[in-house]
Parts: structure tokens; sequence; C-alpha cells
């Protein structure tokens, strides 16, 4: 949230906005804004949907960037290039053309979710000029829309067993985690998760952001703490110049909170003083430190 505080305090990008767009701000937490959330598929903040005189949906920004990054996607939206009639007229005059038909799918699939594109996908997959990350993501599409319709996950499971493109499979493995969660199947949840961690550090291409987020939500499910704990120990051994004393202090508490799981009160105190000798104006760590000391660790229903 302090990114977007920074972002919009921007004077070219305001300036520009107020120019070239009316804005409406949408509450997601408010109850009134639910038909609005339902109508552009809104699933996370900040999302910022642009639409044409009709109320047509033409193009979205997800997620946060620096403030020149949004001016230069909001003068692409402005200027037509890449959004949805854009490239729609385009696929018009080359109908065969697989990169112009997978940037529209994805497109469209990150305005109105997956139903919405699996017909873009299964262009990809039937055509015969095509090159095989491309008909490998279209065949992980079909998978995942086939395990949503059924509400079974066994298409998306064959195809993790059966694919060997290591470019398309780590969005299987997501996208697994993923079903599972939004299921509410914590267990299953939990082990698709750690074997898309292990899948990832088999490739080498592990981040501390992957293992931080594994080891967080490991917390939050009170599964494979042992693991977590060890690939959090894994992120914070990846620190380099990169990583300021709050990116430091944000991956350490996430130790924090895994020791204090594990009723390993003393180590988790240590860790805490750690982030807040590295934050010290932040008050969040000292309230992470006095729930630590308050109570021994409390670990979720499975």
């Amino acid at each position: 949230m302090r990114l977007e505080a920074e972002t919009w305090t921007d004077p070219d990008l305001i300036a520009y906005a107020k120019e070239h767009f009316i804005a409406y701000h949408l509450n997601v937490d408010s109850t009134e804004s639910n038909e609005l959330k339902k109508r552009f598929n809104i699933r996370g903040i900040p999302s910022f949907v642009f639409v044409d005189e009709e109320g047509n949906e033409v193009d979205r920004i997800i997620g946060f960037m620096p403030p020149e990054e949004y001016l230069a996607e909001m003068k692409r939206i402005r200027e037509g290039i890449n959004t949805i009639p854009d490239l729609m007229s385009r696929l018009d005059e080359d109908p065969e053309n697989v990169d112009l038909i997978k940037t529209l799918a994805e497109k469209v699939e990150a305005m109105g979710g997956l139903k919405a594109s699996v017909s873009y996908w299964e262009m990809i997959f039937e055509m015969d000029e095509v090159d095989e990350t491309s008909r490998a993501l279209a065949s992980l599409k079909m998978a995942l829309f086939l395990s949503q319709e059924k509400e079974d996950p066994e298409m998306l499971i064959s195809f993790i067993g059966s694919a060997t493109n290591t470019e398309v499979l780590p969005e299987a493995h997501r996208a697994l985690k993923d079903f599972y969660r939004k299921q509410g199947n914590k267990k299953a949840e939990a082990e698709a998760y750690r074997r898309y961690v292990d899948f990832m550090s088999g490739l080498k291409k592990e981040t501390p952001s992957l293992l931080n987020g594994y080891a967080w939500r490991m917390t939050q499910l009170g599964m494979n703490l042992e693991n977590a704990l060890q690939r959090i120990d894994q992120a914070i051994g990846m620190f380099d110049e990169d990583y300021d004393n709050r990116a430091r202090a944000q991956i350490m508490d996430t130790k924090g909170e895994v020791l204090w799981k594990l009723d390993r009160i003393d180590e988790a105190v240590a860790v805490m003083d750690a982030c807040i000798a590295l934050q010290p104006d932040d008050n969040y760590y000292k309230e992470q430190k006095g729930k630590f000391l308050g109570k021994d660790a409390e670990t979720p229903e499975a």
C-alpha cells in the first residue's frame, strides 16, 4: 500500500490521468460495489479497468508498478495500442498469427477469467504452425478449464504428470495449488505448494519471494512447518545488496512466524529483535514480538 500511495502522488501521472480519463473509484471492501466487482471480474487490488463510451472494457492494468510504468501503460491504452479492439482488428487481418492470438487470450483471461478466453487457447492448440511452448500453454489452459468446470483436478494433475515443457510447468504447479486453495482443501494445497517449490528448486529457479510466500502460507495452514523453516532460511541466505532493510525484515518476519508456530518462542523473539533493529520505526514488528511473548504458538485447524 505504501507503493500505491507513492505512485499516486506522482504529478505527471495524476495530470495525465485527469486530462485523458474520467475516473471512478471502486471500494472493493464495500458490498455496494459487488455488482461492479462481478461485472468486471475484479479479483485483486490494485486493478485499473479502462472502458469505452459504451462501458465495454478495452484494457486493464493489474498490480503495483512504478509511476513511469503506469504512465506508459495509460498512454498505450489511450492510444489504442494492444487493447482488445486493436488486437481483434489485427486478428481479423492476420488470423494465423499465433503471438497475436496468445496476447489476446491472455488479455481476455485477465479481464473475464479463463472461461472467457478458452476459445482462443483452443485455436492455438488446433493450429498446425505453432511452437512447442505455445501449444503446451494452450494445452495447460484447456486442462485447467476442464478441471474448473468439473470441479475435479484430475485433468490438471494429468497435465503435470505428462508435460515436459519446463517453461509451462511452473504455471501448471501454481494453478494446481490455487485450485486446491479455492476448493478449501488445505492438505492438498499444502502438498501441491510444496511440490511446486521443490520443482522450482530442481530448476534452480527458486526466488526469495517464492520461498517466502510458501513459508508464510504454511504458517496460515499450520502444515509443512519444518519444511517451511528450511525454505525461509534458504530465502534469507539469498539476500544480496539489492535487499534493503525493509525487504530483509519482511522475509525475516516470516521466519519468526514459522518459529512461533513451531513453539520455538525464544528463537522467534530473537528474529523479531533483528527485524526491529532493521525497521525501528515500524510498529508491526514490535507487535509481532509482543504476540510471540504473549502466548504459545497457535496452529489453525488443518
